[in-house]
């Protein structure tokens, strides 16, 4: 990929970054107070009359913790090796890292309570912002989509990804909101700093790559190969 191919996720992680950064002053001046208590309530109140979605969400909430979901990514990581993309293996690798070290560490420095643990909904504890389920589901599925994952053959193909990815997470995120483990701002807090890491990884991962150019007819490998 050329250099100038580069820019574009480097923007994108740029934008990312900086929404990231400005939510998070948000949240711990207290400004999306207005904005996450009604949502947070409503959620919490439907979970308690909900108890068979409610029931889906915990099981949800176990199978996605950040640790399992990590390992699958592991997985992930191992096969992009073995078929001799280490490049971006590596830089995936990276930006799971980080993502697994920075979560905790937000979660202390911006010292936000999660919004209804009393309900008993949850087994989680701990700080609220950002979300750790969400920032670990997002570094993933992007992570995957983005870096892992060899280039679809179609437009098709790749909407498809994309649809899963992004069911994917907005499940995980309503799940959080449901349980009343997190505010909706700490969701989408996860979401913007998951979005800015693997932008950055592909980003690094694209600078001195041949260029591969945009899908034609049909696909983007048959593209690829028509320039050669």
């Amino acid at each position: 990929m050329p250099e100038r191919d580069a820019r574009r996720p480097a923007a994108v992680a740029a934008v990312c970054a900086a929404a990231a950064a400005a939510l998070t002053a948000a949240v711990a001046s207290g400004a999306t107070a207005g904005l996450d208590v009604p949502l947070s309530r409503a959620a919490v109140a439907a979970a308690l009359e909900h108890p068979g979605l409610t029931r889906a969400a915990q099981v949800l909430e176990h199978v996605t913790e950040p640790v399992w979901v990590y390992l699958v990514a592991l997985a992930g990581v191992v096969a992009c090796v073995r078929a001799g993309r280490r490049r971006e293996a590596f830089w995936a690798l990276l930006a799971g890292a980080l993502a697994a070290v920075a979560s905790p560490v937000l979660k202390v420095l911006v010292g936000r309570v999660r919004p209804a643990l009393d309900a008993g909904l949850t087994s989680a504890d701990g700080g609220a912002f950002p979300s750790g389920h969400a920032f670990a589901s997002a570094t993933v599925v992007l992570g995957t989509l983005v870096l892992l994952l060899p280039p679809a053959r179609s437009w098709a193909r790749l909407a498809a990804r994309a649809a899963a990815g992004a069911l994917l997470l907005l499940l995980v995120g309503a799940d959080r909101v449901w349980l009343g483990a997190h505010w909706p701002t700490d969701v989408l807090g996860g979401w913007l700093m998951a979005a800015a890491l693997v932008a950055l990884a592909a980003a690094l991962a694209a600078r001195g790559r041949p260029a591969t150019g945009r899908p034609g007819p049909g696909g983007p490998e048959r593209e690829v190969r028509a320039r050669r």
